[in-house]
Order: structure tokens, then C-alpha cells, then sequence
């Protein structure tokens, strides 16, 4: 998986070329004291999400009703594949799957802004898929978020052997009695 390195390292520059950690930035005349990070702004380790987790905590932040759990979960699963493809390409350079990828995210959260329709939603939701950003990547890329396809049809049973055939009756000897 070569692609989560670089993958990190342009989130990394996107960041810090947005200015986002200029107000973590203590000012020289505040005093410099450990700064407390709530646990829900923390960002989750990668290898522990699991898809409905996270639309479960998107359906208690947000209050979301089984319908619109359903539909924001299709908006996930419907870019999947796309995104499995991207993030595991090692033909598009790091910086075009990033492009790729948020672009896909961009048209996606629009849909699911749409459904929430009020801005309070739509700021929670944007704070929440912020923190699962980078392990719904990584769960993109490893096939997490692919839509389950439809059941496997069952093989059918294989046919009994045989029986085996009668021995041959020879012209010569005659038939027992």
C-alpha cells in the first residue's frame, strides 16, 4: 500500500497550505500551556473503523432518521469502488488521487448536505466526516466501503457417483445356475 504514505504526506501539505494549524499556533505573548483536544475532534486510528460505526455516529450526532441513514449510506457505497480503484493505482500520482478523491467526496457530501438541509446538520455533519476523513480513505482503498454485492448463488449438489457397472458377461462361460 504505497498510496497511504503519499496520501498522507499531501493531506499534510493541504493542510498546512490552508492554514489550518495556524490557530493551534500560540502567539508569543499568550503563555505556552498544553493545549486539551476533546475526544470527538480527535481523528480515529485507521485499522479500528468499521463503516456502520461511523453512520451510527452520524446518526446520533444528527439525529437521522433510518431513511436518511439509508440513503447517506448509498452515497458512500455508490463511490466505493471508484475510490478503491483510485487509491489503489499506482498509475495516478499521489497528487491526482488526491484530486480524484476529493472530488468524489466534494459531490458526495453536497448530496448528503442537500438531504440534511439545515445548517446546524450540515455543520455537524461536516465535523464528524472531518474526524473519520482519513480511515474512511484508508477503508475505501482496502474495499470497505464497495456496496455488498448480491448473495453468491449456491453451487448446485454434485450428482451421486455412479453405480458402478455390472461385470461383463462372457460368451464364453456360462451364467452361473
Amino acid at each position: 500500500m504505497k498510496f497511504l504514505p503519499r496520501l498522507a504526506c499531501g493531506f499534510i501539505l493541504l493542510a498546512t497550505a490552508t492554514g489550518v494549524f495556524a490557530a493551534a499556533t500560540p502567539t508569543p505573548a499568550q503563555p505556552s500551556a498544553p493545549m486539551s483536544v476533546a475526544p470527538s475532534a480527535t481523528a480515529l486510528p485507521v485499522s479500528s473503523l468499521k463503516f456502520d460505526d461511523y453512520i451510527n455516529d452520524l446518526a446520533t450526532t444528527l439525529k437521522l432518521s433510518d431513511e436518511e441513514k439509508k440513503d447517506i449510506a448509498s452515497f458512500y457505497q455508490a463511490d466505493g469502488t471508484q475510490l478503491q480503484t483510485i487509491l489503489n493505482s499506482d498509475s495516478i500520482s499521489p497528487l491526482d488521487q488526491d484530486r480524484q478523491v476529493s472530488d468524489l467526496r466534494d459531490a458526495r457530501n453536497a448530496k448528503i448536505e442537500a438531504l440534511l438541509g439545515s445548517s446546524d446538520r450540515t455543520g455537524a455533519f461536516l465535523k464528524v466526516e472531518a474526524k473519520y476523513r482519513v480511515a474512511l480513505i484508508e477503508l475505501a482503498a482496502d474495499g470497505g466501503l464497495v456496496p455488498p454485492s448480491a448473495p453468491a448463488p449456491t453451487p448446485a449438489p454434485a450428482p451421486a457417483p455412479a453405480a458402478a457397472p455390472a461385470a461383463p458377461v462372457s460368451a464364453k462361460t456360462p451364467p452361473p445356475e
